[in-house]
């Protein structure tokens, strides 16, 4: 997959943690490099510290010279470690939720439902601002999640857009149900009721037959009846 904010690595990482055919990767980038400056300068003073040393010791001390050197080899594996694990550690987002995945030993994953987001914002400091890195916050309601800040975010002002229009376009459009199958239940569904149509507008409501009922009450001979005499309906009738 190609783009800028979708490298293939990313996403094949990311993907292992998705709910199939219902999330999609909105973005994946690495954390800015700069979190592996203490690891670079630890190495780095260390290494200059060695070097004095044994330039102090000299021939006479090889041996403690060479155990100084050792622990400083350590110390380098220990840059080299956490160089592999930066590199194997993802930021990324769908339209559903914020992920976090990191841990080289002990894989973890973060995350938080964008759902659940109700305030987000992201800071910069001075050499954040130097360097092009920020760190995000993201605020929610209930209990602390496990993802609540995320230090150290490459290129904070594209992806803190890009995040918003992700969480508005959820927020205002509406979520449409899935269509009911029977694969799983094994039982059919009924094809649903179709819906009358309308009385065109203006139409006299039907009467009631009310001349036809009388005149098959008066028909059965079972009941008695009344027969009102010619005379005393039309008394101008003689």
């Amino acid at each position: 997959m190609n783009g800028r904010w979708l490298p293939e690595a990313g996403v094949k990482s990311l993907d292992k943690y998705l709910v199939p055919n219902e999330e999609r990767v909105v973005f994946v980038v690495r954390r800015h490099w700069t979190i592996l400056t203490e690891p670079i300068l630890t190495t780095l003073g260390s290494g200059i510290v060695m070097v004095f040393l044994a330039w102090m010791l000299g021939e006479r001390f090889a041996d403690l010279a060479n155990i100084i050197f050792l622990a400083w080899l350590v110390v380098l594996g220990r840059l080299v470690f956490h160089i592999i694990e930066w590199r194997d550690s993802w930021f990324g987002s769908t339209q559903r939720r914020l992920m976090l995945i990191h841990g080289l030993v002990t894989r973890k994953v973060a995350m938080m439902p964008l759902e659940k987001v109700t305030d987000m914002s992201y800071g910069r400091s001075p050499m954040g601002q130097l360097l092009g890195y920020g760190e995000f916050v993201l605020e929610s309601a209930g209990q602390e999640q496990a993802l609540r800040s995320v230090t150290h975010v490459p290129h904070p002002d594209q992806l803190y857009r890009l995040l918003l229009s992700t969480m508005f376009i959820r927020t205002t459009s509406g979520r449409t149900p899935p269509a009911p199958t029977t694969k799983d239940a094994g039982a059919s569904v009924p094809p649903p009721r179709p819906t009358p149509a309308p009385d065109p507008v203006g139409k006299p409501p039907a009467e009631f037959p009310w001349q036809e009922r009388i005149a098959e009450f008066l028909s059965r001979e079972d009941e008695p009846t009344v027969r009102t005499p010619t005379s005393e309906l039309d008394p101008g009738d003689d």
